[in-house]
């Protein structure tokens, strides 16, 4: 019995014992990537698929996850040949693991959480109102002085010997780069008491979390640790991510909100703890906020910084139990 006679529904009994709940349009469906544990970009609904008319194989749009779904193409080919040479579906090809079962569940649980979330975007705008105006009003710090010494004040968010990247875009180079070049790109990295008797603000961008000591780029592995989750949207109005802002209030706390001297806002937030940046993960695309802001060393705007012929600028800032 070759493939071919195997019927859709067969092979498709095949693949969901193999890999759990499958969204399935005809013999071309989609499903969470066996490797996506291993994804370095923001995972989509549709990155990964799977196609079962001639040569049964899992198709997926990001590269790190190479050799997971290599295997998993051979589980699922070896599966539906073995089920051509004995002609019998009636039980699943593969028992799953206790694990896989629960990494099943888990997808399933964020899979409902971006529904969800995207389905209360309006209810959140509606409940959670918070201008511009508003957040002025209601910074715990009173941000009456020049705005041009504001980042002053948002650098004590940090320590005084926390290793704080300012630079621009460019202010960063790998390992290889010249000799010259490094040490050009150190000059960014430096303790936050070094920063301070500065006359003006460095440069236009600021990451929000500590570095190690003596290096060069601007990289994930470079960071110490998460100190704090910095939420932004380039789709949403300033209103509108202020209506954000304040619904993230209800698990994080805000400790301050840039106004970028553009169309946008960055709100600096402790950062959450590693179950509740996972679901914030699924929930704030969903609501418009840009996923970049969960790598580890995404710049932001530094208030205090021009940008053209505007003032980057502090709206709110909360220094309570930092001191």
């Amino acid at each position: 019995m070759s493939n071919d006679t195997i019927s859709t529904a067969s092979k498709q009994d095949i693949a969901v014992g193999l890999f759990g709940p499958i969204q399935w349009e005809g013999e071309t469906a989609y499903l969470h990537c066996p490797g996506e544990a291993q994804h370095t970009h923001p995972t989509g609904e549709r990155d990964c698929r799977v196609t079962l008319d001639n040569v049964p194989t899992i198709h997926c749009f990001h590269t790190s996850c190479m050799g997971q779904v290599e295997a998993a193409n051979h589980a699922l080919r070896s599966a539906i040949a073995k089920g051509a040479m004995t002609g019998s579906f009636s039980e699943k090809p593969q028992q799953r693991s206790t694990e896989e079962i629960a990494a099943s569940k888990e997808r399933e649980r964020y899979q409902a959480l971006k529904l969800r979330a995207k389905a209360s975007m309006t209810e959140i705008l509606d409940k959670h109102s918070l201008g511009a105006a508003d957040l002025w009003e209601k910074s715990p710090v009173r941000l009456t002085c020049d705005p041009a010494k504001d980042w002053r004040l948002l650098l004590k968010l940090f320590q005084p010997d926390d290793v704080v990247w300012i630079g621009g875009t460019t202010d960063s180079c790998q390992n290889d780069a010249p000799e010259p070049r490094k040490a050009e790109c150190r000059r960014h990295f430096r303790a936050v008491a070094d920063w301070l008797p500065l006359p003006a603000a460095p440069s236009q961008f600021i990451c929000p979390n500590p570095f190690k000591c003596g290096i060069n780029s601007r990289s994930n592995q470079n960071v110490l640790f998460r100190r704090y989750l910095v939420v932004e949207s380039d789709t949403l109005t300033k209103d509108q991510i202020g209506a954000v802002f304040s619904w993230c209030q209800q698990f994080m706390r805000l400790r301050a909100v840039v106004d970028t001297a553009g169309k946008s806002l960055h709100g600096w937030f402790d950062a959450p703890g590693t179950a509740a940046e996972k679901e914030l993960k699924a929930i704030l695309p969903e609501l418009g906020c840009d996923p970049s802001l969960f790598k580890l060393a995404q710049p932001c705007r530094l208030p205090g910084a021009r940008r053209g012929d505007k003032l980057q600028s502090l709206l709110y800032l909360d220094l309570e139990g930092l001191q």
